[in-house]
């Protein structure tokens, strides 16, 4: 799926956001399977219906396996975002990327923390050893770092002293 993000920060909103949504699309598979695997107040005697529909039980289960589709495409799709996210941070190879271009490898970290594992800025902070209100200034500072190079500059890693003839 091919994306366009006009800003690093464009990017890493819809990451957050991709984030949050990948994990409740798991915790609602989650109860999805749990509902699906009790056996609720089911009787062994015939059942009396009035009804026109004499497949209600197939009906519900077909239309829950396809929510559970359409859920699971939606969180893969998530996850492709989330990973572009990635290979933005640290390159398609864990080398590149924002990692290699800011002046401390832990700022590339910071943004992770933050939009990719949703975490509030004091738990970034505590992940990486400093104050909440320092990794948000870093977190900017990085953020600008991605926006002036561009996000497939940034990705691979690449500033503009490597355009220089050797």
């Amino acid at each position: 799926m091919p994306y366009h993000f006009t800003s690093a920060r464009e990017l890493f909103e819809a990451a957050r956001e991709a984030s949050r949504d990948a994990e409740r699309i798991r915790l609602q598979l989650v109860a999805m399977e749990e509902r699906s695997t009790s056996l609720g107040g089911a009787g062994f005697e015939p059942r009396i219906s009035k009804s026109a529909s004499h497949d209600t039980m197939g009906a519900r289960v077909a239309a829950m396996v396809d929510r559970e589709q359409a859920l699971i495409r939606q969180q893969n799709e998530d996850y492709m975002l989330i990973d572009l996210a990635c290979s933005v941070l640290y390159g398609s190879d864990g080398q590149q990327g924002l990692d290699r271009l800011v002046p401390e490898r832990w700022w590339a970290d910071v943004l992770w923390w933050r939009y990719l594992d949703n975490s509030t800025w004091e738990e970034v902070g505590e992940a990486v050893g400093y104050s909440g209100r320092r990794c948000f200034d870093v977190a900017q500072a990085a953020l600008d770092i991605a926006d002036t190079y561009g996000l497939g500059r940034t990705r691979a890693g690449v500033g503009f002293a490597d355009d220089r003839d050797e």
